[in-house]
Order: structure tokens, then C-alpha cells, then sequence
């Protein structure tokens, strides 16, 4: 709680927001961050169209589950182009994973873990897609599609405390459902004005309908700098929507270590992190604090 406790110390009041979200939910984050889980956790991370930031967003959380729990955590990039999940965790030359026998009917955590490269944070990464098809010399990977997920993943899933993957953009309808099927917990990033808001609220309600009621949570990215005003104005019925500040350091051309993010961001991926692991800890809410 050391560094929990000097981010909060050295944020100025405007970053925590009101006294209720300040340092007792970043405790409670934390809490449910480093969490013991009786079962591995899957949290699944998507976007409706290209450019919000799925993947950085994927790989803030993912590295800093991997940094505070004490068992292993899995990255899975499942996203099409060259600066997925894997790339914004460290990554950037990372060939694509080989197919290691051990892998298909793992034993032990040894099994599970062969041939996986880590990332400086622990993170272990595991890249599902398929290569490119054009004719151009280092064209970028293919989504992978969900039964090429099930089959490198399932097997190796029971032996992480949490696997994160990054779906990339998937459309509403068969992909998205099965997107939601693959995992227990659903990050639906989105921009944060009022026409994406609504639709992914839409995108929400639909998920939320499905057999096995997986949990859902709005990461809504401010993009466009508009502030928090769309978030607030927008109703939202018994959901988690999350504000994520947007900064230059997303953007970079090389990989940023999260020590190059703000405070703001950091507390922000932190909350959200949380809230996907368990939502009894920050609760049902929409993100009003970080104005």
C-alpha cells in the first residue's frame, strides 16, 4: 500500500475529485486488485470502432494486475494491427507465439507458461493472431478469431489468476456475443461523447441480456478532451462507466511505461481494474470524480 498511499498523498485535490472517491476508493481498488481469486478470471476489452484505445487501455490494466497480484497474469492479444495489446505492454518485437506441445495439455503452471515471453511488469503475453494475408512484406496481423482464441487459451487458462485480452474492435451481433461468452467481466471502451456513450449503453443492455450475465464495464475515454460532461449528462441504470483521461503519451511511438502516465491516469486505469475483478468492491456507478 506503500505507493498506493503516495499516489494519493502527492495528487492534488482536483485529480482524486470529491472526498467519497478519493483515498478510500483507491483503497478499495487495491484491495480488490491484489484480491486472492478461487478462480482464474477472464477480462475481455473491445471497442466498437477503431481509435479510442482498447489496447492501451488493455495493457495499463493487464501490466499492473501482473505488477500487484501474486499469482501469474496473462495478456492474450486477439487484436488486429501492429499496435495491439502486446505492443503497448512492452512488446513491440515480439514474434508470434510459438506452439509449444506443453501448452495443449498443460500439468502445471510450468505447462502453462512455455515459450511465453514476459513483459518487465511479469505480464505474460500470448499472441493468437493470424498472420497478415497481403502481398506486402510485414503486413500486420489478422484478428483471431474466437475459436482460435478458445483453443490456444482454454487449455491454459485454470493456471492464471487473471487473462486479459484484448478483442480489438468487434461489431455488435455474433462477434461481440461471442467476445462476451469468453469472458466473465467485459470492457467496452468508448469515446466519451454522447452518440458513443449511448450506443455502447445500448451494447451494454444486450450483453448483460446473455445466459451467463457476464459483468460489463463502460471505460469511457475522453479522446476528444470534452471533459466529463457527456458521462454525467448520459443516464445510466445500474452501470459502472469509468472516465479515462486522454493523454499524448497513449500516442507515442514507442511503448510508454505507465510512470510516463499522470496521476489521473493511473488512478483512473487503477479504479477500472477493480471494478472488472470485482464490482461489489467500487460498485455499480457512473464516474463523476474527475472533473
Amino acid at each position: 500500500m506503500g505507493a498506493l498511499r503516495s499516489v494519493v498523498g502527492t495528487a492534488p485535490a482536483a485529480v482524486l475529485g470529491a472526498t467519497a472517491f478519493g483515498t478510500g476508493v483507491l483503497e478499495q481498488a487495491d484491495r480488490a486488485i491484489r484480491a486472492p481469486l478461487a478462480l482464474s478470471r477472464r477480462l475481455g476489452f473491445v471497442q466498437l470502432t477503431g481509435g479510442v484505445g482498447a489496447s492501451t487501455t488493455a495493457s495499463l490494466v493487464a501490466n499492473l494486475l501482473a505488477r500487484r497480484r501474486t499469482g501469474p497474469v496473462l495478456g492474450v492479444d486477439a487484436a488486429g494491427g501492429s499496435r495491439s495489446m502486446l505492443w503497448h505492454a512492452g512488446l513491440p518485437d515480439l514474434p508470434p507465439t510459438d506452439d509449444d506441445a506443453r501448452r495443449r495439455d498443460p500439468a502445471s503452471t510450468a505447462d502453462a507458461t512455455a515459450g511465453l515471453v514476459r513483459a518487465g511488469s511479469g505480464l505474460y503475453a500470448l499472441d493468437v493472431r493470424e498472420a497478415g494475408t497481403d502481398d506486402e512484406l510485414g503486413a500486420p496481423p489478422r484478428q483471431a478469431t474466437e475459436s482460435r482464441w478458445a483453443e490456444a487459451v482454454a487449455p491454459v487458462t485454470r493456471f492464471f489468476d487473471v487473462v486479459c485480452t484484448d478483442w480489438g474492435v468487434r461489431l455488435p451481433g455474433v462477434d461481440l456475443t461471442a467476445v462476451a461468452y469468453a469472458s466473465h467481466a467485459v470492457c467496452l471502451v468508448a469515446r466519451t461523447d454522447r452518440v458513443s456513450l449511448e450506443r455502447a449503453m445500448a451494447v451494454v443492455d444486450a450483453i448483460r441480456s446473455l445466459e451467463h450475465r457476464p459483468i460489463v464495464v463502460v471505460a469511457a475515454v475522453d479522446v476528444g478532451r470534452s471533459g466529463s460532461r457527456a458521462v454525467e449528462a448520459v443516464r445510466w441504470p445500474d452501470a459502472t462507466v469509468l472516465r479515462i483521461p486522454a493523454e499524448a503519451a497513449r500516442l507515442a511511438a514507442v511503448p510508454r511505461s505507465s510512470r510516463d502516465l499522470t496521476v489521473a491516469t493511473r488512478t483512473a486505469h487503477a479504479r477500472l481494474a477493480a471494478a472488472l475483478l470485482d464490482t461489489r468492491t467500487v460498485g455499480a456507478t457512473t464516474e463523476r470524480s474527475a472533473r
